[in-house]
């Protein structure tokens, strides 16, 4: 795919915090608080606005020795040993997105559309997001500005490139349904006492408006975003400040994702215990040692 040269961000634009630099994924399980060790560029697959869910990377991560993937229940720590938490990634783990994008895609931007080349797009821009070069709101436009070139299409101006993303965006937004298996999970858990909170790597005021549209937000203890915090998963730093806001130590947390990288072998370098949701049915590739892998919530037992 051509790559086009990557631009400076565009000036006086409204944005929220960003942050300000992938951090390295293997400090330990330490609790310091979480905006230390702020260090240099690293890549990062993004959680969603596409993103092949637990794809394979060419990062160090998978040095970790390896199993079968192992499929079946996961008990969430004991409650009467002190508090203790659940965080959940929030796209393709609660919500599914990527049953949504495709028709909301071909919806705006027409047939020829493809997923697959947006997805691609969006790995190519989102490590200048984590890294501050660029606002979230400037990696869309980007984005989509080269959607449209490989396309043919005129590309327009900023209030031009805005409305149609803002378009798009309520297309997928409109599709947006929670899993059949995340209510029943959430109101489980809240009434057994365990702290709930969604971890995510996007936009904070997307994430937020998304869980308060499909009606998650009074289940939630916390919501912690990527946009807001300047801190990116599968650095332990996000994973260290998601727990405190959700008041549970990251060794009587678990974690619970779609994506290998970024989830499941994040929060088990962060001291967290690691499940990768693979929501198709496991196809039998490997999985680091230790990380649990289930095809849905209700595989999590207390």
């Amino acid at each position: 795919m051509r790559r086009a040269p990557t631009p400076r961000e565009p000036s006086g634009l409204p944005q929220e915090r960003r942050p300000r630099g992938c951090l390295r994924s293997d400090i330990g399980s330490q609790h310091p608080r979480a905006n230390r060790h702020r260090l240099g560029r690293c890549p990062l697959r993004t959680e969603r606005e596409g993103r092949t869910a637990g794809s394979p990377s060419s990062t160090a991560v998978h040095t970790t020795p390896r199993s079968a993937a192992r499929s079946g229940t996961v008990r969430l720590p004991d409650r009467t040993a002190g508090p203790a938490g659940v965080l959940l990634d929030l796209d393709d783990t609660l919500v599914d997105f990527s049953g949504a994008s495709p028709a909301a895609l071909a919806e705006v931007l027409g047939p020829e559309a493809d997923l697959t080349t947006w997805m691609a797009l969006t790995d190519h821009w989102y490590p200048q997001f984590t890294s501050g070069q660029l606002s979230y709101q400037a990696l869309e436009r980007n984005r989509l500005a080269e959607m449209l070139t490989l396309l043919g299409r005129p590309v327009p101006g900023t209030a031009g490139l805005d409305e149609l993303d803002a378009r798009r965006k309520q297309a997928v937004e409109s599709r947006l349904r929670l899993y059949p298996d995340v209510l029943p999970f959430v109101r489980r858990v809240r009434a057994a006492g365990y702290r709930v909170g969604v971890l995510s790597n996007s936009d904070g005021r997307q994430q937020r408006r998304r869980i308060a549209g499909l009606g998650l937000g009074p289940w939630l203890d916390a919501i912690t975003v990527s946009g807001e915090s300047g801190l990116a998963k599968p650095s332990p730093e996000s994973f260290f400040l998601a727990c405190d806001r959700l008041g549970t130590p990251p060794g009587r947390t678990v974690h619970i994702g779609d994506s290998l990288d970024n989830d499941a072998i994040g929060a088990q370098r962060a001291g967290l215990t690691a499940v990768w949701l693979r929501r198709e049915t496991p196809d039998g590739s490997p999985a680091p040692a230790g990380i649990a892998v289930v095809t849905s919530l209700a595989a999590l037992t207390h």
